[in-house]
C-alpha cells in the first residue's frame, strides 16, 4: 500500500501496520532465530532451550497452524480425491528426497511491531491470504537480501511455499501426508538438531522398547515392533527417502520433551497400534495440538510416576457431560435472583453425578464472588430432628464468627432488633449462634427455656423464627443466599413443613431475590406420595417454580473426557479405554470410577515407568466380568477387606453416611470391639473420607454396601445392641445429642431384639425422655416417633397401665398432643380413647379432653366440640349459665365490674400467678369455647367468657391467658357497651399485664384483641400496625390465628385509606399464608375484599385464588358461599365488601340488596372490631336507597337504618376519636340532610366531610365525600358546581390508587 492512498488520521503504530507487508521466515531460520533469542535470556543448554515453554508454545502454534490448513485441504479433498488442486487448496509436495520442513515458512511479528500478516492472531488462515503470502514467499525466495529484525518468539501461524511444490491428489488415504507432517515436527520440536535418520539419531529403535521399569508393576507386555522395522505405505517408495522409513523418537524424549508430544509425532511417522495408534486423518492431530495448546498442564505434563505408584490412581473434581444440565441450573439461579421465584431440583439414580454437579455449579457461584453458599444433606438413619437444615444454618453462624467484627455486629445487632428474645429457640438448634449473638447483659434469653412454655404450637414456632432468621441474613449481606440440601429422598416431614415454610413464607428474602433453593434426590426412590413431591408440587400453586434437572448416564464422549482427565491423555488415545468402560457400567460416573479403582488394584490400568504415562491391557479389561449395577460392584470388592476392617464398616453403616469420630471412638469402648483402626485402614482404602471429626463414606451405595453385610434376621441386635450401649452413656453423661442416636438406633431394632421386660421399660423410658427433647425442638413427627416405640415395648406386657401407670400416661398424654399437631387425627382418636379408658382420675384425663376439643374444631363439628367443652367445664366446677339472657349477661358484667372497682392497676399487676391444675384447665377449655363461638356466632355466651376469665383470675391467680382476656373485656366495654375510656383503661392493663406474664405463647391474642380498641380511640392510619405486632406474635409462638391478625390489618388499610397497590400486594402475601396453613376461614374472609381492591385498581381480569378448588385437611371442599352460610362472621364480611364495592361504582339495585342481607347479619355477629366501617357504608346505602324509593314504606325503613347508623358514628366521635370518625359523621349527617332535602345544610356538611378527611389524612373517604357531594350538586341541578367536585374526587381516589374508580367519573365530565 503506498503513503498517498494511507488514511491522515491513522495512528503512528497503526500507519507501520499498514504499510508492512508480510515476512515469512523458513521453518530452519525460525528454529536458529528462536534458540538465539532464548540463549541470549541466559539459557545456554539448547536441550533445556526446546523444552522450555517459552519454545514449546511457539512450535506447538507453528505445528497447529499447519495441521489446522493441511486438514482444510483434507476435507475438502476426501469426497473427491481424483480432483486435481485448485488454487483455494494447499497442494503436496512433489516426490523430493527433501524434508517437507524445507518448504515451510513461519509468520512471525517483526522487531517494531509489525506483524508479518496484519497481526491476526488466528491459526485459519484463508485460502486468499495463503495464496498471497505464496506470492510473497516468492519475492522473499528471490531477494535474499531482504533483512528485517524480527521477533522470533512472536508467532503468528506457519504455511508450505506453494510455488516449490505442485499439486497431486492424497495418496495412501493421507498417512503419507501424515508421516511427512510428523518428520517436520520431528525437526521443529528438536530445534532442527535431530533429523530423522536413524543412522543421525544416536539410538535404535530396538533401544526404544519396553523398560525393565515395568516389570515393577507386574507385567510383561508384549515387546512393541521396532520403529526401524520396514513399514507398507502405498505409493511411499515414491516420495520417501530411505531414511523416512525407520524413526525413532527416543532422542526427543532424551531431549526431556513431553512423552504426549513424543507419542502425537511417534504415531504420525509410524504404523503402530503402540501409543495409541496411527493417526488416519491429519484432523486428528489438529484436534491434539489444539488441546495440548489450551490444556497444557493437563495433557504436556508428564505423569507423577512415583506419586503414581505410591497413592494410587486419584480422581480430580471435574464435571463431565454435564454442560446443559449446569447451563440450566445457572439460569434458573440468575433467574431467581433478579425477576422470578424458582427452586431447583436435581434428580437421578444413584451414583448419577448429582453431588458433583451441585459442587460445580457452587465453585462457579463462589469464584463469581456474588453469593454465600450454604450446603447440607439428609441421611436415612440421621436422629436428630432438623439436623440437615439445622446443621446449614450453624455452619453459616460458625462462618459469620470467623468473619471481621463489623459483620459479626451487623448480624448480631440486626437478629437482636427483629427477633428479640425469641432467637434462643434457634440457639438450641444451631449452638454456634450463640457465638454471633454474645455476651449482652441487655439480651436477656434463655436457650434451654421449655418450648410449651412460650408456643401455643412450638413446632410452627420454630419454622416461623426460621423464616425470620432467613429473611434478617439475607438483608445483612449484599450477596444473595443459597441453600443446597442433598439427598432430598431421606428428607423427614418436619424438615419438609419447615422447608416449605422457608420457601413460601420468608418474605423479603424471597421477594427481593435474594435466596436461592436446590436440591438433589433419587427421583426413583421416591413416589407421588412423597413428601418432597407433595411439597414442590404445592409450591406451583403458589406460584414459586419448580425446575426439574434430570441426570441420565453419561454419554461415550462425556465418558472419555473423564478417562482422558483422569489419566492426562489424550481423548484419542484413551477412547478405546472408555469405550469399553462405557459398555460395561452404562455410563454411571460412580459406577465407571469404582471400575478404574478396582482396574488399578489389579494392575490392569497402571502407570507405566518406560512410557511415563499411564497403560492398560485391552483383553484382560474385556474379559473382566463386571455385575451389572455399581452396588453389586461396590459389595463384592469388600471381599479384599480384612475381617477386621469389614467389621467395623458394618458397624459404621448402622449409623448412616457418617458418623462423629467420638462417638465412634464411645461405641468402641463400650462394645469393646476395635473400630477406630480399622476405620482408618478404610479410608487408605478409599471406602470412609474424614473431615472435621467425622468418618463419612465416599458414597451412600458404599454404605448400602457394608450395611448389606449383615444377614437381615441379625439387624435389629445390632442395631439394639449398639443402642443400648450408647443409651446408658447418654443417661449417665446426661449428652442430648447421643441420647436421640442412641433411642434411634434401639427403635431401629424394635421390639423384637428386646430381651426381657426389665429392658423393655428401660427402653420405653429412653423413647420418653428422646421425645421430650425432640418437642423442645419443635419437631413433633420425630418425637411422636419416639412416643409410639415407647408404647410399642410396654405393650409388650399387658398390664403396663397397672404396672407402669405414670409412664403410660405420660407416653400416651404426649403422643396424642404429637398426633394433633401432625393431624394424625385416627392415631389421636385412638390414644385419647385409651387414656379416658384407663385414667384414674378426672384430671388425668385433661390434656384427652383438650385435644379431643381442638380436634372437633379442626374437623368443622364445633357444635361437639361446644358440648364437650360446657360439658367438663361442668366437672370442673365452672359451669356456665343455661341461658344467656341479657338477664344474665349484665349479672356477670356488673360482678365483674363490681371486683375489679376496688383493685387498681398496680394491685392486679402484683397478683400470683394461677398455679391450680383444675382452674388452669378451665381457662384453657373457655378460651377454646371462645373461639368456637365465634364460628357459630353465639354472640351472648361469647361475651359472659372473658368476663369468666377474670373472675377465676382474681380468685386463683393470673393465668397465661388472663391479659387477653382483659383485652377482651376492654373492648367489650367500649364497643358493645360504649364505655370507651373504661375499656380503653383494661386494654392498657392488658398489655401491661402481658409484659409481666412469663409465657408468650398467648401475647398475640392480647396485641389482637387490644387492637380492636385501640384503632377506635388512637388515630387508625398509626395504630392499624399494632395487628402486625399481633401477627408477629402470634407467629412467634406458632400460632397460624395469626392470619386473622393480618387478615385485619390488611382490611383496616384498604379502608383507612393506604395505598391501594400496596394494600393489594399484602393481601396476596396475607391469602397465600392461608392457603399454606389450610386457614379457609381466613381465605374466605379475604377473598371479597380482596376483590373490591382488584377492581379499585382496575386488575378485574387478574386471577382471584379459587377457592372452590381448596380442599382442607379433613377432605372437605369449601366454596365462598359454604362458609358463609356456616359461619356468621364470614356473611358479615362477604355482605358488607358487596355492598361498599356497590356503593363505590354506584350499582343502586345491588348496594339494596347486599345492604339488606348485611343488615340481617349485623345482630348475629359477636364482637366486630371494625364495625364502624360497615356501620358508615351502610349508612350511605340506606339514605342513597331512601332517596330512590318510591314506597314510603321502604323510605321509612332505609332512613331509620340510616339514622342508626350515624347516631352510632355519632357516639364514636364524641367519646372514641374526632380524628376517626369526625368526617364519616359529617358525610352521614350530608346524606341525611340531602334526604330531607335540607340542602343548605348538606352543603355545609359535605364540605366540612371533605376538610375532616383531609385534616384526618382518610384520602379515600376525602374522594368518595367529593363524589358524594358531587352527585348532589348533579341532582339538585347544579352541574357546573357538581363538576367541581366530580374533578377532586377524581384526583383523590387516582391518589388514593383507585384508578378505574376514578375513570368511572369521566363520563360526567363527558356530559359537560
Amino acid at each position: 500500500m503506498s503513503n498517498h492512498h494511507r488514511s491522515k488520521q491513522t495512528t503512528a503504530p497503526a500507519a507501520a501496520a499498514a504499510a508492512s507487508s508480510p515476512e515469512p521466515v523458513s521453518m530452519k531460520k525460525w528454529t536458529v532465530g528462536a534458540i538465539d533469542s532464548l540463549r541470549s535470556r541466559g539459557t545456554q543448554n539448547v536441550d533445556k532451550i526446546v523444552c522450555s515453554h517459552e519454545y514449546l508454545s511457539c512450535a506447538l502454534k507453528i505445528a497447529h497452524s499447519l495441521a489446522n490448513q493441511l486438514s482444510t485441504v483434507e476435507q475438502e479433498r476426501a469426497p473427491h480425491t481424483e480432483k486435481s488442486n485448485t488454487n483455494n487448496s494447499l497442494p503436496m509436495i512433489e516426490g523430493s528426497d527433501k524434508s517437507w520442513s524445507e518448504y515451510i515458512y513461519i509468520s512471525c511479528m517483526t522487531k517494531d511491531g509489525i506483524s508479518t500478516h496484519n497481526g491476526n492472531n488466528d491459526d485459519k488462515l484463508d485460502p486468499g491470504v495463503m495464496h498471497n503470502l505464496s506470492k510473497q514467499l516468492s519475492t522473499l525466495l528471490e531477494n535474499d537480501n531482504n533483512q528485517k529484525f524480527i521477533d522470533y518468539l512472536d508467532v503468528r501461524g506457519a504455511i508450505m511455499n506453494e510455488g516449490a511444490v505442485d499439486g497431486r491428489p492424497l495418496s495412501d488415504n493421507g498417512k503419507l501426508e501424515i508421516r511427512s507432517l510428523g518428520i517436520a515436527f520431528y525437526e521443529l520440536f528438536s530445534g532442527g538438531h535431530l533429523t530423522v535418520g536413524a543412522e543421525t539419531l544416536g539410538h535404535t529403535a530396538a533401544e526404544s522398547e519396553v523398560g525393565e521399569g515395568d516389570e515393577l508393576f507386574g507385567n510383561n507386555p508384549t515387546k512393541r515392533r521396532s520403529l526401524q522395522s520396514n513399514t507398507n505405505l502405498d505409493n511411499l517408495s515414491q516420495v520417501q527417502s530411505p531414511s523416512m522409513a525407520s524413526t525413532s523418537v527416543e532422542p526427543l524424549k532424551l531431549l526431556g520433551l513431553p512423552t504426549a508430544l513424543c507419542d502425537l509425532i511417534s504415531n504420525m511417522i509410524v504404523d503402530s497400534v503402540d501409543n495409541g495408534g496411527t493417526y488416519g486423518l491429519i484432523s486428528e492431530v489438529r484436534d491434539d495440538l489444539k488441546l495440548m495448546i489450551d490444556s497444557p498442564n493437563l495433557y504436556l505434563q508428564d505423569v507423577d510416576l512415583a506419586k503414581a505408584v505410591n497413592v494410587g490412581l486419584q480422581f480430580g473434581g471435574s464435571l463431565y457431560g454435564r454442560e446443559a444440565e449446569l447451563q440450566t441450573l445457572k439460569e434458573c439461579y440468575q433467574r431467581s435472583i433478579s425477576s422470578e421465584c424458582e427452586v431447583a431440583m436435581i434428580c437421578g439414580t444413584s451414583g448419577i453425578g448429582k453431588s458433583k454437579l451441585s459442587r460445580e455449579f457452587a465453585r462457579s457461584v463462589n469464584d463469581d464472588g456474588r453469593s454465600i453458599f450454604l450446603s447440607g444433606r439428609f441421611d436415612r438413619l440421621e436422629s436428630q430432628p432438623l439436623h440437615a437444615i439445622s446443621s446449614v444454618f450453624d455452619k453459616y453462624c460458625a462462618w459469620v464468627t470467623m468473619e471481621d467484627h463489623s459483620t459479626v455486629e451487623e448480624v448480631s445487632t440486626a437478629l437482636k432488633e427483629n427477633m428479640g428474645e425469641e432467637i434462643a429457640c434457634l440457639v438450641t438448634v444451631m449452638p454456634n449462634l450463640a457465638n454471633i449473638l454474645g455476651d449482652d447483659d441487655d439480651f436477656n434469653f434463655n436457650p434451654s427455656g421449655k418450648s410449651e412454655d412460650t408456643a401455643v404450637d412450638a413446632q410452627k414456632r420454630l419454622r416461623y423464627l426460621f423464616c425470620q432468621f432467613v429473611d434478617v441474613i439475607s438483608r445483612c449481606h449484599e450477596e444473595p443466599l443459597i441453600l443446597f440440601l442433598d439427598d432430598c429422598q431421606w428428607i423427614d416431614h418436619a424438615s419438609v413443613a419447615l422447608l416449605n415454610q422457608i420457601l413460601m413464607m420468608s418474605g423479603s428474602a424471597i421477594k427481593d431475590h435474594r435466596f436461592f433453593f436446590f436440591g438433589a434426590c433419587r427421583d426413583d426412590e421416591m413416589s407421588e406420595s412423597h413428601p418432597l413431591n407433595i411439597m414442590l408440587t404445592s409450591m406451583n400453586c403458589f406460584g414459586t417454580k419448580t425446575v426439574k434437572i434430570q441426570l441420565t448416564s453419561m454419554s461415550k464422549d462425556a465418558l472419555n473426557e473423564m478417562v482422558s482427565t483422569e489419566l492426562s491423555l489424550l481423548p484419542r488415545i484413551t477412547r478405546p479405554l472408555a469405550n469399553i468402560l462405557h459398555h460395561k457400567t452404562k455410563g454411571s460416573p460412580l459406577f465407571v470410577k469404582q471400575v478404574m479403582i478396582e482396574l488399578y488394584k489389579q494392575r490392569l490400568l497402571y502407570p507405566s515407568l518406560s512410557r511415563r504415562r499411564w497403560v492398560w491391557e485391552t483383553n484382560k479389561i474385556l474379559d473382566m466380568k463386571i455385575p451389572d449395577n455399581v452396588a453389586t460392584f461396590i459389595t463384592n470388592t469388600f471381599d479384599r477387606l480384612s475381617f477386621e476392617v469389614v467389621s467395623a464398616l458394618v458397624v459404621l453403616s448402622c449409623f448412616g453416611a457418617s458418623a462423629e469420630i467420638s462417638l465412634i471412638e464411645v461405641l468402641e469402648k463400650e462394645i469393646e470391639q476395635p473400630l477406630i483402626a480399622p476405620l482408618d485402614d478404610a479410608v487408605a482404602h478409599s471406602v470412609l473420607g474424614k473431615r472435621n471429626g467425622k468418618l463419612y463414606f465416599m458414597h451412600d451405595k458404599l454404605q448400602e454396601a457394608a450395611y448389606s453385610k449383615m444377614r437381615p434376621e441379625e439387624r435389629c441386635l445390632h442395631h439394639n445392641r449398639y443402642g443400648l450401649a450408647l443409651g446408658f452413656v447418654a443417661v449417665r453423661e446426661r449428652e442430648d445429642r447421643l441420647l436421640l442416636t442412641a433411642v434411634t438406633q434401639i427403635n431401629q431394632g424394635g421390639p423384637q431384639a428386646v430381651i426381657d421386660d426389665e429392658q423393655a421399660v428401660v427402653v420405653a423410658n429412653l423413647n420418653l425422655d428422646a421425645g421430650k427433647k425432640a418437642m423442645n425442638m419443635s419437631d413433633f413427627f420425630t418425637a411422636y416417633s419416639f412416643f409410639d416405640h415407647g408404647i410399642s415395648y410396654l405393650r409388650l406386657r399387658r398390664e403396663h397401665w397397672n404396672e407402669h401407670y405414670d409412664l403410660s400416661l405420660e407416653l400416651f398424654n404426649l403422643a396424642s398432643k404429637c398426633a394433633l399437631m401432625n393431624a394424625e387425627h385416627d392415631s389421636l382418636k385412638m390414644l385419647t380413647d385409651q387414656i379416658m379408658y384407663n385414667a384414674r382420675c378426672f384430671e388425668d384425663k385433661f390434656q384427652a379432653i383438650s385435644v379431643t376439643g381442638t380436634l372437633l374444631n379442626w374437623s368443622g363439628n364445633v357444635p361437639a366440640a361446644v358440648e364437650l367443652i360446657k360439658t367438663t367445664l361442668s366437672s370442673l366446677d365452672e359451669e356456665l349459665p343455661s341461658a344467656f339472657t341479657p338477664f344474665v349477661i349484665k349479672k356477670h358484667l356488673d360482678n365483674t365490674k363490681k371486683q375489679l372497682a376496688v383493685l387498681s392497676d398496680d394491685t392486679l399487676l402484683s397478683y400470683l400467678t394461677m398455679v391450680n391444675p383444675s382452674k388452669l384447665f378451665a381457662v384453657e377449655l373457655l378460651v377454646k369455647l371462645y373461639g368456637s363461638l365465634t364460628l357459630i356466632g353465639e354472640r351472648a355466651t361469647q361475651r359472659i367468657i372473658p368476663l369468666k376469665v377474670i373472675q377465676i383470675s382474681l380468685t386463683y391467680g393470673m393465668s397465661p391467658h388472663s391479659p387477653s382476656a382483659f383485652a377482651q373485656y376492654g373492648s367489650y366495654l367500649a364497643l358493645i357497651e360504649d364505655e370507651f375510656e373504661e375499656g380503653y383503661r383494661y386494654v392498657k392493663f392488658a398489655l401491661s399485664l402481658m409484659k409481666k406474664i412469663p409465657s408468650r405463647a398467648h401475647d398475640g391474642s392480647t396485641l389482637f384483641w387490644s387492637t380492636h380498641t385501640r384503632i377506635h380511640i388512637e388515630p387508625m392510619q398509626s395504630s392499624i400496625e399494632c395487628y402486625l405486632d399481633a401477627y408477629k406474635a402470634h407467629m412467634k409462638s406458632g400460632n397460624t390465628y395469626a392470619v386473622a391478625s393480618s387478615s385485619m390489618y390488611n382490611n383496616c388499610c384498604l379502608w383507612s385509606g393506604k395505598e391501594l397497590n400496596a394494600v393489594v400486594d399484602s393481601m396476596k402475601d396475607t391469602m397465600k399464608e392461608s392457603k399454606y396453613h389450610k386457614n379457609f376461614v381466613a381465605l374466605t374472609l379475604m377473598l371479597p375484599m380482596f376483590r373490591v381492591a382488584l377492581r379499585l385498581i382496575g386488575q378485574t381480569d387478574a386471577p382471584a385464588p379459587q377457592q372452590e378448588n381448596l380442599t382442607n385437611a379433613f377432605g372437605e371442599t369449601f366454596s365462598e358461599g359454604d362458609n358463609a352460610g356456616k359461619y356468621a362472621s364470614l356473611l358479615h364480611t362477604m355482605y358488607f365488601a358487596k355492598l361498599s364495592e356497590a356503593l363505590l361504582f354506584r350499582e343502586l339495585n345491588e348496594a339494596e340488596d347486599a345492604a339488606e342481607k348485611y343488615f340481617s347479619v349485623d345482630r348475629l355477629v359477636g364482637l366486630p372490631p371494625v364495625m364502624f366501617f360497615g356501620k358508615f357504608y351502610s349508612g350511605l346505602v340506606s339514605f342513597w336507597v331512601a332517596r330512590e324509593t318510591d314506597d314510603r314504606k321502604e323510605l321509612t325503613k332505609w332512613i331509620k337504618r340510616g339514622v342508626e347508623c350515624k347516631d352510632k358514628m355519632e357516639k364514636l366521635s364524641v367519646s372514641a376519636s374526632t380524628w376517626n370518625f369526625e368526617n364519616k359523621l359529617y358525610l352521614l349527617q350530608a346524606e341525611e340532610q340531602f334526604c330531607s332535602r335540607n340542602f343548605e345544610t348538606a352543603e355545609t356538611l359535605y364540605d366540612a366531610a371533605i376538610l375532616s378527611s383531609k385534616m384526618h389524612k382518610f384520602v379515600n373517604e376525602e374522594a368518595l365525600a367529593n363524589e358524594l357531594a358531587g352527585h348532589f350538586y348533579l341532582e339538585t341541578g347544579r352541574r357546573n358546581k357538581s363538576l367541581h367536585y366530580f374533578s377532586r374526587a377524581f384526583d383523590k381516589y387516582n391518589e388514593w390508587g383507585a384508578v378505574a374508580k376514578a375513570n368511572s367519573l369521566t363520563e360526567y365530565f363527558d356530559e359537560s
